[in-house]
C-alpha cells in the first residue's frame, strides 16, 4: 500500500515585485504548490499507485482548529492557503467547518518513496452543506462552491465552480488570468438547488465532483453532469478547494481515479442540525429596527422573515413583498392527536449468518470487492464508492451477489 501525506508549501511574499512587472515579466505566483527547489517531483495518473484517500474528519475532537494560512505548520497532511479550517460536531456527524471571506486548501501527496506527485488524469470530489451566506444583501455573484484541478500555482489551475447567481462554469487560470471556458444556468434537478431569489441555496448538501482526463474536463454535481469541455493549457498538477462568502460544512474530499465521477445521483447523508441556540426574535419598531435579510422579527403579535431588504418604515404584514410570515420559536405547537394503534407486522424469517460486514450509511469504509450486508440483500463494491453510495440493484456502484 502506498502511504500518502501531504507537504506545508510555502506561500511567497511577492507584494514588493508588484512594483517590478513590466509588459515582458510577471510577479511570482502568491502560492506554488511545486517550487523548482524541490524537484524532482513524479508524474502520472490518480491510481492505486499515485493515490490520496482523503480527508472525513473523523478523526478529531469537536472544535479542533486544524490549520490556518497563518500558522501552516499546525497540520502536515493538508495545506490552507486562506483563512481557517476547523473540525465540527453536529448532531452524530464529524465534519470540517470553515467560516471565512474567502477559504482555500490545496492537497500535496507523495508516493512511498517520497517523491511529490504532479497528478495527470484526475478527479476532485468532496461534499459542502452551506450553512449560510454572509455579506447578506452584497454577495457578488461569483461566490459559491469551486474545486480546483491540475492545480499548479495560485495562477495556474482549472477550476469548477457552483455559483450564487446561479451560473455552472469551468474556467482556467493560466499566468494569472482567469478564461472561461464553458458555462450553463443550474436548474433544479435532484434537488432545488435555487432558492426563490434564483440563487444557489443554503441549508444542504452539495456533492461536487470535477474530473480532468486528457485535454476533457467535466463536472458533475450530486452525480449529475453539467458541464464538459476540452483544454489543453495545463497537463497535470493537484486537487483544491475553494469557498467564497459563505460558511459551511465540508466532508469526504477524496482525489479518485479519473474514472471515478459518479453517474447516478447519490444518497445524500442528513442535513445537520444547528447545535447552536436560536437567537431571540427582535420586535420590529417601525422607523428604528434596522432589519437584516433572513432574519426573523416579531411585529403585532406575529413573527416575519425579511427580504428584499426592506428599510425601518416597511412594517411586517402578510401581504407585503418584503415579510413573510413564519412561526415564532417560542410559540407551542398545537396538540396531536393520538394515533390509533395498527396491527403488528408479522416477524421475518432470519437471513442464515453471513460474513459480509454490514453497511451502516455514512460509516461504512469500503474497497472495490468488499462485500457487504444492506437491508437483508448482499452487495460487492466496485467503482470506489463512498460512505454515502448506498447499496441499491440498480447502483453504478454496486452489483447485489450471493452472501457468503
Amino acid at each position: 500500500m502506498v502511504k500518502n501525506y501531504f507537504r506545508v508549501k510555502n506561500i511567497f511574499n511577492y507584494i514588493g515585485s508588484l512594483c517590478l512587472i513590466t509588459a515582458s515579466s510577471s510577479a511570482a505566483a502568491f502560492y506554488d504548490a511545486y517550487p523548482e527547489s524541490e524537484e524532482p517531483y513524479i508524474s502520472g495518473p490518480a491510481s492505486k499507485n499515485l493515490q490520496w484517500l482523503g480527508e472525513d474528519f473523523s478523526s478529531y475532537i469537536d472544535g479542533q482548529q486544524l490549520e490556518c494560512s497563518n500558522n501552516k505548520n499546525a497540520r502536515d497532511h493538508f495545506d490552507v492557503t486562506s483563512g481557517c479550517l476547523q473540525a465540527k460536531y453536529v448532531d452524530s456527524w464529524k465534519l470540517g467547518w470553515t467560516d471565512d471571506k474567502v477559504f482555500r486548501v490545496v492537497a500535496i501527496g507523495k508516493d512511498s518513496n517520497g517523491s511529490e506527485i504532479k497528478y495527470t488524469d484526475q478527479t476532485n470530489q468532496y461534499r459542502a452543506y452551506i450553512k449560510t451566506w454572509k455579506n447578506s444583501g452584497s454577495i457578488p455573484a461569483w461566490s459559491g462552491l469551486h474545486a480546483f484541478a491540475r492545480y499548479q500555482t495560485s495562477d495556474d489551475l482549472y477550476v469548477g465552480s457552483i455559483r450564487y447567481d446561479g451560473n455552472v462554469t469551468i474556467k482556467v487560470k493560466y499566468q494569472g488570468a482567469y478564461t472561461t471556458l464553458a458555462q450553463t444556468k443550474l436548474t433544479n434537478g435532484v434537488k432545488n438547488y435555487l432558492n426563490t431569489q434564483g440563487k444557489l441555496a443554503a441549508g444542504q448538501w452539495y456533492d461536487i465532483h470535477f474530473s480532468v482526463v486528457g485535454n476533457k474536463l467535466t463536472l458533475a454535481l450530486d452525480g449529475v453532469e453539467l458541464l464538459s469541455v476540452n483544454n489543453d493549457l495545463l497537463t497535470e498538477g493537484t486537487i483544491g478547494i475553494r469557498t467564497d462568502n459563505l460558511s459551511a460544512y465540508l466532508d469526504d474530499w477524496q482525489l479518485l481515479p479519473s474514472d471515478s465521477i459518479v453517474v447516478d445521483p447519490p444518497t445524500d447523508p442528513e442535513i445537520p442540525t444547528d447545535p447552536e441556540t436560536p437567537a431571540e426574535v427582535v420586535e420590529f419598531i417601525p422607523g428604528k429596527t434596522k432589519v437584516i435579510n433572513g432574519d426573523v422579527y416579531s411585529y403585532d403579535g406575529q413573527c416575519y422573515q425579511a427580504k428584499n431588504n426592506p428599510g425601518s418604515w416597511e412594517v411586517p404584514s402578510n401581504a407585503s413583498w418584503f415579510w413573510v410570515a413564519v412561526e415564532c420559536v417560542d410559540n407551542p405547537s398545537p396538540p396531536i392527536d393520538p394515533e390509533l394503534p395498527t396491527e403488528p407486522v408479522p416477524p421475518t424469517d432470519p437471513l442464515p449468518p453471513t460474513t459480509a460486514v454490514e453497511f451502516i450509511p455514512g460509516s461504512t469504509k469500503v474497497n472495490n470487492g468488499d462485500t457487504v450486508t444492506y437491508n437483508n440483500i448482499c452487495y460487492k463494491a466496485k467503482n470506489s464508492p463512498g460512505s454515502w453510495e448506498t447499496p441499491s440493484a440498480n447502483s453504478w456502484f454496486w452489483d447485489v451477489v450471493t452472501c457468503p
